[in-house]
């Protein structure tokens, strides 16, 4: 099931992404030469390269990116600019939430999908889906098989933010008080 299609990632050219790809390990090869991120020419080549993309990097994001991501998907994430949506529905909310748990789409899709959650909703996502035991700070909790609909009622619970045509959702778990 692909991301609602409003909330889609932004369409790059394939050629765009190659171009800014091949940049982006120029910028990264300069690095591990030695440049710091005062060096003039360093700091000229990712003015450049953050003029043509939604979400500007820092020196820390292409001296790293390489240890956990391809040049390729960290240029995809840099158009990827999540917002937040006030008419957001609860459809769109398992939809994304399932987009997510099924691992659908190239790693940028899914880096965009989760800043969506949590661009939305205050509840850390993150870990209610990939770590429910340090979310609900409960070790026997690491192999608990949550759906999507209860993933998204403990969202709306822990950030407040209750969709309007979500439906009664029974949390059968306590919600932690200082996540």
């Amino acid at each position: 099931m692909p991301l609602p299609e409003r909330m889609q990632p932004t369409k790059v050219s394939s050629k765009k992404i190659a171009e800014l790809s091949k940049k982006a390990e120029m910028i990264l090869a300069k690095i591990d030469e030695g440049a710091n991120q005062e060096d003039p020419v360093l700091m000229a080549m990712m003015v450049e390269w953050n003029n043509q993309v939604a979400c500007p990097y820092a020196f820390s994001d292409f001296r790293d990116f390489s240890s956990w991501t391809s040049a390729r998907e960290f240029t995809r994430m840099a158009f990827n600019q999540e917002k937040f949506y006030p008419d957001f529905t609860w459809v769109e909310l398992i939809q994304i939430i399932n987009f997510i748990c099924a691992c659908e789409g190239k790693e940028s899709e899914q880096d965009f999908a989760l800043s969506l959650l949590e661009c939305n909703f205050d509840g850390n996502p993150s870990d209610l889906i990939f770590w429910p035991d340090s979310w609900f700070q409960n070790a026997e909790m690491l192999h608990s098989e949550l759906s999507a609909e209860e993933i998204a009622g403990y969202l709306m619970a822990r950030s407040g933010r209750h969709l309007a045509d979500a439906p009664d959702i029974e949390l059968r778990y306590p919600i932690p008080d200082n996540n």
